[in-house]
C-alpha cells in the first residue's frame, strides 16, 4: 500500500520518523507493506534526508493527491481551509484519507464524510483526539453496539497543564501559560487552547461517534480558562473540588448537549486526577457500562502513534479499495435529513455560585430569599471573610436546570449590590 503525506511540521516528522524506526515490526502485523513514496511540503529542504528511501519530496500538494499511484493520503498540514480542499480533492481521486486535523472534521466532517461515503473510501482519524487514547477506535468498534449516553473528558492538555499549575504550585494564570509554552506543550499563541476551542473540536468528533449524528460545530457552547481566579480554585479545594476544563457531551430526551467549560469536579473523581499535561475520558454505554480512558493528549510522537495505527488497519483490510469500517463518523449520507438533530442548552446540574457581598447584616438573608423564591436548596455553604469590609459567600447548589439559574440571576446581582461580583461553575457529579 503506497501512501504519501501532506506536511511536514512536527506531527509528519515524527510519523516518518516513528515508521522507519519501527517497520519491521509494522511488516510483522500487516497484510500489506506499507510503502511512503510521497511526501509535500512548503518547505521540502525540512524533510531532506529524513524520508524512506524512494519517497519523493516537493512542494505539489496538488500533485500529489492527484498522484494515482498513491492509495492513502495522509494529511497532517494543520491547516482547515487548504485541507479541506486537498481532502475533497484526494477523496474524488478514489484515495482513503487519514488526518489529525480536528479543526477541519470538526468543521467541515459530515462534508468530507458524505464524499467518504459516496466513493468507497475511508476517512481516518485516530489522531485528532487524545492522541495515545485509542478513544475513535474504542468507539468505532469496541463500543459500536452501545447506546452511548455520555461521553465527559479532558481534551486539551495545554488547559489542564495550566489548571494544574494553579492548583498544585500556586501559579497564576499568566505564568502557568508561559511555563506551558517553555515546556512545549501551548503554542506561542495558546488562545486555542484556553479558549476551550480546541477541545470543543475534539468533542465534535467524540459525539458524533458517539451518537450517530453529524453536529455543527456552532451548537457547542464553550468557555475557557482565561478567567479562572485562584480564588476559586482555593474554595473548590476546601469543599473538596478541582476545577477542569471539561468537554461533555449527551443525549436526552431534549435533545443533544454538548459544551466545554471549566467545571467542578469531585476530587475523588477519576478526572480529577489528571493531572499535567495528560488527558482522560470518561463514557457510559448501555451494554459495557462507565468506562475511563487515560493517556497523553499532544505530541508528536504520540500522535504518530495513532496515525500509524489508522495506516496499518488499512494495510490490513481485505478488500484494499472497499471503505469498510462503521461509517467512518458514525453516521450514514443523508442521516441529518432522515432524522434530524435537536440541541438543548437547559442543562440539568448542580452549580458553584460565588458571591462578593458586604459583610453586613441582611446581606446573607436577601441571598436566602432569592434562592428560595428560584426554588433552588443548597448542597454546601462557604463564607470567607479577610476581603476589608466584604466577604465571599460560596454556594453549591443542587441540581437545578440552567434556566432556573439564569432566571435567578437579576436577583443575585441585585442581592450582591452593585460593582460586588458573581462567579458561576457548573459542577460534575452532584446529586
Amino acid at each position: 500500500m503506497k501512501a504519501a503525506v501532506l506536511g511536514f511540521g512536527n506531527v509528519a516528522a515524527a510519523t516518518i520518523e516513528s515508521f522507519m524506526a519501527n517497520q519491521e515490526l509494522i511488516r510483522a502485523k500487516t497484510r500489506r507493506p506499507i510503502k511512503f513514496v510521497r511526501v509535500a511540503t512548503r518547505t521540502p529542504a525540512r524533510a531532506e534526508g529524513k524520508v524512506p528511501a524512494g519517497c519523493v519530496v516537493s512542494n505539489d500538494c496538488w500533485g500529489l493527491v492527484d498522484d494515482p499511484q498513491v492509495d492513502v493520503v495522509l494529511e497532517l498540514t494543520g491547516d482547515v481551509p487548504l485541507g479541506r480542499q486537498l481532502v475533497l480533492r484526494a477523496l474524488s481521486n478514489r484515495k482513503h484519507v487519514i488526518t489529525a486535523n480536528k479543526a477541519l472534521l470538526a468543521k467541515h466532517g459530515e462534508e468530507i464524510m458524505s464524499m467518504a461515503e459516496e466513493v468507497g473510501r475511508n476517512v481516518l482519524f485516530e489522531g485528532a483526539v487524545a492522541v495515545s487514547i485509542p478513544i475513535i477506535k474504542t468507539l468505532r468498534e469496541s463500543a459500536a453496539a452501545n447506546r452511548i449516553s455520555s461521553i465527559t473528558g479532558i481534551l486539551n492538555g495545554t488547559s489542564n497543564y495550566v489548571l494544574s499549575q494553579m492548583s498544585e504550585h500556586g501559579a497564576d494564570f499568566a505564568g502557568a501559560v508561559a511555563e506551558a509554552q517553555r515546556r512545549g506543550y501551548a503554542e506561542a499563541d495558546p488562545t486555542l487552547d484556553v479558549s476551550g476551542e480546541d477541545a470543543a473540536h475534539k468533542l465534535i468528533l467524540l459525539a458524533s461517534l458517539s451518537f450517530g449524528v453529524p453536529i455543527d460545530f456552532s451548537a457547542v457552547q464553550f468557555k475557557g480558562i482565561q478567567d479562572i481566579d485562584r480564588l476559586d480554585i482555593g474554595f473548590a479545594k476546601r469543599l473538596g473540588y478541582q476545577i477542569k476544563l471539561i468537554a461533555q457531551a449527551s443525549m436526552g430526551p431534549e435533545g443533544l448537549d454538548v459544551s466545554v467549560q471549566p467545571t467542578l469536579v469531585p476530587i475523588a473523581s477519576m478526572l480529577a486526577k489528571v493531572s499535567d499535561s495528560m488527558n482522560g475520558i470518561a463514557l457510559k454505554g448501555d451494554l459495557l457500562g462507565p468506562a475511563f480512558l487515560y493517556g497523553s493528549g499532544a505530541g508528536g510522537r504520540q500522535t504518530s502513534s495513532a496515525v500509524l495505527a489508522d495506516l496499518i488497519e488499512l494495510a490490513n483490510r481485505e478488500d484494499a479499495g472497499g471503505a469498510g469500517g462503521a461509517y467512518n463518523m458514525g453516521f450514514g449520507h443523508g442521516h441529518r435529513r432522515a432524522q434530524g438533530v435537536a440541541y438543548t442548552r437547559d442543562r440539568v446540574g448542580a452549580f458553584y455560585i460565588r458571591l462578593r457581598l458586604d459583610d453586613k447584616a441582611g446581606v446573607l438573608a436577601k441571598v436566602s430569599t432569592v434562592l428560595a423564591q428560584a426554588n433552588v436548596s443548597v448542597n454546601a455553604l462557604l463564607q470567607d471573610g479577610g476581603q476589608h469590609e466584604q466577604t465571599d459567600l460560596i454556594i453549591i447548589t443542587h441540581d437545578i436546570t440552567s434556566s432556573q439559574l439564569n432566571n435567578m440571576l437579576p436577583a443575585l446581582y441585585e442581592a450582591a449590590g452593585p460593582g460586588h461580583s458573581v462567579v458561576i461553575h457548573p459542577v460534575l457529579g452532584i446529586h
